[in-house]
């Protein structure tokens, strides 16, 4: 169920190669009510708490497209020995990068979001 109260710039978010639906949801809605962000890689879905503002806001948006770098790319993280702290630092900057190339209207959105919380 999404929320109305708050929105987000866009209504999707390319990541990688895959077109993901950006969803605002009550609290109820998550599958954890510890949760304040999810990414669901067969659904395309990634959906955020809708009582968050600012920084935590924009903490949840980078938590849940990291997630989506992760799967998107291919990244193993199920104790492979052979993934290296470089490699995982490589791939999320490369994936960012991505993300801010593919999708103009996020970092102007991540520094009036940023900025709000020192109003």
């Amino acid at each position: 169920m999404e929320n109305s109260k708050m929105k987000l710039p866009a209504k999707h978010i390319k990541i990688g190669y895959t077109k993901y639906k950006l969803q605002i949801w009550d609290k109820l809605t998550a599958s954890s009510n510890e949760a304040y962000g999810e990414f669901f890689q067969r659904e395309q879905v990634i959906g955020i708490d809708g009582n968050q503002s600012g920084s935590q806001l924009v903490n949840t948006l980078m938590h849940e497209i990291m997630h989506g770098i992760v799967y998107q790319y291919g990244m193993k993280l199920d104790g492979d020995a052979d993934v290296r702290e470089e490699t995982i630092v490589n791939v999320i900057t490369n994936g960012m990068c991505q993300v801010y190339v593919d999708n103009p209207w996020i970092l102007p959105w991540i520094q009036k979001e940023i900025k709000s919380d020192s109003e």
